[in-house]
């Protein structure tokens, strides 16, 4: 199937900056909102993405001829016409169910109905229509105009085809498409979950502080370390994604207690002008680590089990949970760390970091964390085959 024109359903944060993406590609863009209020706000989203790309170098005359590809709508009145939609409304299941039961009735029989979820079920979202087959994820990554990434994840009654046309469709769009079977929060914020949650349970248990943290991730391998990230999205997005995964997949992905009591104490981070770190009010500028942290973490009285802080703890679960994710055939073993390094920006995927660290000394490290700290830490059965087989590398 050929996709010639595209709608995008939303346009807060995610559904401006995929409209802009997609527009910047050549398509003409019809976005949706619920009300002319809502509708104002995002396309005024829209021209601040598009002021910031001038800012930072881009031909004016281009972008406004990109602009001019954008059309606004509070109705459907337009989408029979429409080849895929693009739903990037909020992470909430009803929500969604609303809005492709309307989808359903008002596209032609043909066009593909996509969801920008993150995490929530496509063949769920799927049930909701007459077509099925036809819906899949589409999970552009944030900014979407700028991240290279793009997840296509089918529903378990997703064609082929559906599957096919929007691996071609993200292509088109000059981003890194990587098919993941459908698992909660997919691959790449799957992974880096368990990564997230493990630099919390480092601070929590005094191994290091915020600062020593960050910058001994962004030294080894990440662009910004895992407590600023954690500032950046919201303790509580953070939270409610940690429960999510901690519902589905069980206790290795134990939310840390640290997280609970941030969104207590409203340190949401950026924000709410303070978080792991301080922020200037004005500028939202990073002014250094918050010392009120230091009064949490007293309050859990966590044991220190440790003597030292190595930087690999943090990304051995990453690691584990690369093997866990090929063993369920989520993804291609050579689509992981190109997905990871688009996604989040990492110099090295997993993968990388295992063969760098040796295979049979990630297995050993886990399995002496697995003795102290239990279930978190349980290797992966395909990582211990591979060991077993004295492989030096997945790839």
């Amino acid at each position: 199937m050929q996709v010639s024109n595209v709608a995008v359903v939303g346009a807060g944060t995610m559904g401006a900056s995929i409209a802009v993406a997609l527009a910047m590609r050549g398509y003409p863009v019809i976005v949706k909102e619920a009300t002319d209020e809502l509708l104002e706000k995002g396309l005024a989203n829209i021209e601040k993405l598009n002021k910031k790309r001038i800012e930072k170098g881009g031909n004016p005359e281009h972008i406004q001829e990109e602009r001019n590809r954008i059309e606004g709508t509070t109705s459907y009145a337009k989408f029979a016409d429409i080849d895929l939609v693009i739903e990037a409304v909020p992470e909430n299941i009803d929500i969604k169910r609303s809005v492709f039961e309307d989808l359903d009735e008002y596209t032609n029989v043909n066009a593909i109905l996509a969801s920008n979820t993150s995490s929530l079920p496509i063949t769920q979202i799927g049930a909701f229509t007459r077509r099925p087959d036809k819906v899949v994820g589409l999970h552009f990554f944030n900014p979407a105009h700028l991240m290279r990434l793009v997840e296509v994840i089918p529903g378990l009654e997703t064609s082929t085809d559906t599957v096919e046309t929007c691996l071609q469709f993200a292509q088109s769009l000059d981003k890194l498409a990587v098919r993941v079977d459908e698992c909660a929060s997919f691959l790449v914020n799957r992974l880096l979950g368990r990564y997230m949650n493990e630099a919390l349970f480092c601070l929590q248990e005094g191994l290091a502080g915020i600062e020593e943290i960050d910058n001994a991730a962004r030294e080894f391998v990440v662009p910004v370390g895992p407590l600023a990230l954690r500032d950046m999205n919201g303790a509580d997005i953070g939270l409610a994604v940690a429960k999510f995964n901690y519902q589905e997949y069980g206790e290795r992905f134990t939310p840390p207690a640290i997280l609970s009591e941030m969104v207590d104490a409203n340190m949401l981070g950026r924000k709410t002008g303070a978080g792991f770190y301080l922020y200037d009010e004005k500028s939202g500028q990073k002014q250094g680590p918050n010392p009120r942290v230091a009064e949490l973490l007293k309050s859990l009285k966590t044991e220190k089990k440790s003597d030292s802080f190595k930087v690999e703890r943090l990304f051995l679960p990453m690691i584990n949970e690369a093997f866990i994710a090929l063993q369920e055939r989520v993804c291609a073993a050579e689509d992981l760390d190109p997905a990871l390094m688009a996604g989040l920006g990492m110099r090295r995927g997993p993968l990388t970091i295992a063969a760098d660290i040796g295979l049979k000394e990630c297995l050993e490290m886990l399995e002496d964390l697995h003795k102290t700290y239990g279930e978190r830490f349980r290797p992966a059965p395909l990582l211990k085959r591979h060991v077993w087989a004295r492989r030096l590398s997945v790839l």
